[in-house]
């Protein structure tokens, strides 16, 4: 506006250094001034800014976005989601926004912008907001270039335009949508362009073969091995190892068995002196591995690459000679996790054997029902929270009570924080109204009290959305 920055400027600088120019102004504000001094010209074009202003011309209205909208959840639902969107218990939006779409309740439009700008920089809520933004999704992302991952939901993805000529965006879109409705064509379009695509862009779409990953994608992905760039080639090693019956998963297991033997319950250990070529190819790493030497460490490589086949659970427990048995159960670790192996996962839990941190991962691998016991076993040596804390939520019914059961017994000591923010998101709906939520928690900000308070909120977000 005409006039104003002359105002800031006396403002700062004190009107005897930079007196102010009232006839700057526009004439209405000069009118309405009369003998008024600096403030109270800054008010009245304050005023005078927010008023309004000159319509605009010559612009076409926007389309409105086509479709239909789900029906809204009742009031009191609304608010609560409102209140997430500002602040207020926000970690339970994307529960809010699972619930809602399970139950076929929709988004009020007026919260979409606030959903779109909440999942810009937080990639795990984008799936939930592109499924509330429904069909006006690409419209939003079209409106605004930092929503571009609402494109996700674009409905008309079988065209091949979106391949050939979309955005980065839409064609990883466009390529997992195919990718689920015809894995094989998924990867035939990817051959027709890989040699012309960046190597961050191959990396990319390599990673979405992990879906629906099959024999039939071993062709390709043993051609990978030959890129060019470094972190490809390891990414088709990892798709290859996970492909059941695969050359590459053969060549690994020969490997082992040419370094590995047993014999009279004793493994023997013969370590690997090089890496050759053909190593390289398929992903072993020739460079030292910090606090093992390299050629245990790239004897660990081949047999945590191996199919679990070329091994027996039984082994865990034998005698090694040769190296150190903690080389190989980390191996067998990586490769239990990768085949989901309860077998294996169970064999190296109950024998306390060296899995690298992943017992999270084993004990997830395992059946819900074999929980309780093994973290009962494991938990002499692991915290509570490390062993519960990568299970997926939300829990069995049977585990939250087990472990809200132990927090309704240890008082308020500050070790057990962790654990109760742990529980009060992985507790499942119908074990929201355990004992522990109604107990009188007083005026101390503890976590007793902040468990009890998020179990409260998320049991009423239920019942809201019922």
């Amino acid at each position: 506006m005409r006039g104003w920055d002359g105002l800031v400027s006396s403002a700062l600088l004190g009107t005897e250094r930079r007196p102010p120019r009232f006839e700057e102004l526009p004439e209405k504000i000069q009118e309405q001034l009369g003998e008024g001094g600096l403030l109270d010209a800054a008010a009245l074009a304050t005023l005078y800014k927010r008023a309004g202003r000159i319509p605009l011309e010559g612009f076409t209205p926007i389309e409105p976005a086509v479709g239909a909208d789900r029906p809204l959840p009742r009031p009191a639902a609304i608010r609560r989601l409102a209140a997430m969107l500002t602040g207020f218990q926000t970690t339970a939006l994307g529960e809010w926004l699972r619930a809602a779409d399970e139950r076929g309740w929709g988004v009020p439009p007026e919260h979409l912008p606030a959903l779109a700008e909440y999942a810009r920089n937080r990639a795990q809520y984008r799936p939930l907001v592109v499924a509330a933004a429904g069909r006006r999704a690409s419209w939003l992302a079209d409106l605004n270039p930092d929503w571009r991952f609402l494109h996700d939901a674009v409905v008309e993805s079988n065209d091949p335009a979106i391949w050939t000529h979309g955005n980065a965006l839409q064609r990883r879109s466009w390529l997992r949508s195919l990718r689920r409705r015809d894995p094989a064509a998924a990867v035939e379009a990817l051959r027709e362009v890989w040699p012309a695509e960046s190597a961050a862009t191959r990396l990319e779409f390599l990673g979405l073969l992990f879906d629906q990953l099959s024999p039939a994608d071993e062709e390709f992905c043993e051609a990978a091995l030959d890129d060019r760039a470094k972190e490809v080639r390891r990414a088709a090693a990892t798709l290859l190892a996970r492909i059941p019956g695969s050359q590459y998963g053969e060549r690994m297991a020969q490997r082992v068995w040419s370094h590995l033997s047993v014999s009279q319950g004793v493994i023997a250990v013969t370590l690997p002196t090089r890496v050759d070529a053909s190593m390289q190819r398929d992903g072993i790493d020739p460079q030292p591995h910090e606090g093992l030497g390299k050629r245990a460490w790239w004897f660990r490589q081949i047999l945590a690459a191996a199919p679990l086949s070329a091994s027996r659970p039984e082994q865990v427990t034998m005698p090694v000679e040769g190296c150190a048995p903690e080389v190989l159960q980390v191996a067998w670790a990586e490769a239990a996790v990768r085949e989901r192996s309860a077998d294996w996962a169970r064999a190296l839990l109950t024998t306390n054997a060296r899995t690298d941190n992943r017992t999270a991962e084993l004990l997830r691998i395992l059946p819900p029902d074999e929980w309780i016991s093994a973290i009962e076993l494991l938990r002499a040596r692991i915290d509570l929270a490390d062993l519960v804390g990568g299970l997926p939520v939300p829990w069995p019914a049977p585990l939250a009570t087990f472990v809200l059961d132990h927090l309704a017994k240890v008082g308020t000591a500050r070790n057990w924080a962790r654990l109760a923010s742990i529980a009060a998101r992985a507790v499942p709906a119908d074990v929201l109204d355990h004992p522990i939520s109604r107990e009188p928690t007083g005026e101390e900000d503890t976590w007793r009290r902040r468990l009890v308070e998020t179990l409260t909120f998320r049991r009423e977000m239920y019942e809201e959305l019922s």
